[in-house]
């Protein structure tokens, strides 16, 4: 495992490992139900969060907005998600997770999340003591670069 910054900052590499981890235990667990992690994850905001523009859902999750179509494609082809015209902005395109997409979300939830536990089991202890200690000095950002945005966690 690299070491930890000299800086003072986050260990970019440590952390691309945590979540390329939290991303197998995942996809062990969301492949069966014909899903990749993108997909799952998409799902799991629409459940979390309620209904969500397009736009919104590309920061969220880190993806472009042709890849996040396809994701949210994907969704609507498998009756886990419908597509809307926001009422206030006609432009915007808003996806709602259907009934059939939450009962899916309540299925796989606490499975999805004993896998990534699992997984980032894998990290030894003082690994993970790392990265939450260098979590908890780094700075809070004052703002959000474009095209993420901030969220509130599960």
């Amino acid at each position: 495992m690299a070491p930890e910054s000299t800086r003072g900052g986050l260990d970019p590499l440590l952390l691309r490992r945590a979540a390329a981890l939290v991303d197998q235990g995942a996809a062990s667990v969301v492949h069966e139900h014909r899903l990749t992690v993108d997909q799952w994850r998409m799902l799991e905001l629409l459940a979390i969060r309620g209904p969500l523009a397009m736009s919104t859902l590309c920061g969220e999750l880190s993806l472009a907005g042709a890849t996040a179509t396809r994701v949210a494609d994907h969704l609507v082809t498998e009756d886990l998600a419908h597509r809307d015209i926001d009422d206030i902005d006609r432009r915007r395109v808003v996806l709602h997770v259907s009934r059939q997409g939450r009962h899916l979300y309540g299925q796989l939830v606490e499975k999805v999340e004993a896998a990534q536990e699992q997984e980032l089991r894998a990290l030894a202890d003082t690994v993970l003591e790392r990265l939450a200690r260098l979590i908890d000095r780094s700075p809070v950002p004052s703002s959000t670069p474009e095209g993420f945005s901030q969220t509130s966690g599960k």
